[in-house]
């Protein structure tokens, strides 16, 4: 079974729990800011040999119903590694910020909030190789998707702390060569509800 069918289960099973679980203690505020910062870490073969990076975002969300809330963020990740370009291995790196909207479905335990998301984004894709010839770089915009799962503790009503994974899909044409930059990004989370 391919990665994209469990991780496809597993989501579905998510959504289908938590709209059935009643809440129990939701926060005062509708309304949330979170900082997100970890990791990520390329899955694709056409990334075989790139590293883990940095990962970052700045979401904005809104509960919008009950159990469910949209979410809009700004973020950056990158990795670097060995790159063979029209034949030629050179150093790599990829720097992409995406700009994200997610419909996350949620439930409220108390002071814990497990959620689940799926999302598309506008990913801005910037390429530069590096070897016996100097430098150059690329750019691309392309259209990908997302999914995760995640939970937050909330601290007070108003703060919260959290955990979250996503799997990406995105792809991109740079140096007139097909590249999907796939992957996961986990992040720990910091909130403020307002």
């Amino acid at each position: 079974m391919s990665r994209r069918m469990v991780l496809s289960a597993v989501l579905v099973v998510s959504f289908s729990v938590f709209t059935l679980v009643p809440a129990h203690a939701k926060p005062l505020s509708p309304n949330y800011a979170t900082l997100k910062l970890g990791g990520y870490f390329p899955q694709h073969s056409d990334l075989k040999d790139f590293d883990s990076g940095f990962d970052g975002e700045i979401s904005l969300g809104r509960i919008v119903a009950p159990g469910f809330a949209v979410e809009g963020g700004i973020g950056y990740f990158e990795t670097k590694g060995e790159s063979s370009v029209p034949g030629i291995i050179a150093n790599g790196k990829f720097k992409v910020m995406p700009l994200t909207l997610s419909l996350k479905a949620q439930t409220f335990f108390e002071q814990f909030e497990p959620y689940a998301e799926a999302g598309i984004g506008v990913y801005f894709i910037e390429s530069e190789i590096s070897g016996l010839f100097g430098s150059e770089s690329d750019r691309d915009t392309q259209v990908g998707f997302h999914l995760g799962l995640g939970g937050n503790y909330n601290v007070t009503r108003q703060i919260f702390l959290g955990l979250e994974g996503k799997y990406i899909w995105v792809k991109t044409d740079v140096f007139g060569v097909d590249a999907r930059l796939d992957g996961i990004t986990l992040t720990g989370n910091i909130g403020l509800r307002f």
